[in-house]
């Protein structure tokens, strides 16, 4: 019978040829272009250039489905929106996600919980970016009494 010991020595001898090799490579990292100084920021554009894309704005727009004094936002009533809303400021295309989302308004309020709606557009930054969002979360809110639409945007790069 061998002992736990000598079972385990031909996996370490793996791990630490695995650990050399690693080694020997980043050693070897000289070769290839020495990467900017931490903290420098690298140009969205020469990232996504290497990317094959190019910059973009990723948004996601969050839509709460209960209505205020009772109901849900219905199937019919979303497409609606999207198409009379949503659709004609991003005619070149959005994905919508269903989720289950939270809310609180305010620390002495009740948690909300509701089923809820979240669009993602990748958009190229625009002046007009910013009121087309406003445009859709105002448009939202009113049609559906809602006390607000969540958004959340990021920067970075897409390639289609």
């Amino acid at each position: 019978m061998r002992s736990s010991r000598a079972a385990g020595a031909p996996a370490l001898r793996a791990f630490a040829l695995l650990a050399l090799g690693g080694t020997l490579l980043a050693g070897m990292s000289g070769c290839a272009e020495a990467p900017p100084p931490s903290g420098a920021m690298i140009a969205a554009s020469d990232f996504c250039t290497g990317t094959r894309g190019h910059p973009a704005t990723f948004i996601t727009l969050a839509f709460g489905l209960s209505i205020p004094g009772g109901g849900t936002v219905s199937a019919e009533q979303w497409a609606d929106f999207l198409a009379r809303v949503v659709t004609p400021r991003f005619p070149a295309g959005f994905s919508v996600i269903e989720a289950q989302g939270q809310w609180q308004n305010g620390t002495a309020a009740p948690v909300i919980r509701e089923k809820s709606r979240l669009v993602w557009i990748a958009a190229q930054e625009s002046r007009a970016l910013d009121s087309k969002l406003d445009a859709i979360r105002d448009a939202y809110k009113k049609q559906f009494n809602q006390v607000s639409v969540a958004a959340f945007t990021q920067q970075g790069c897409a390639s289609f």
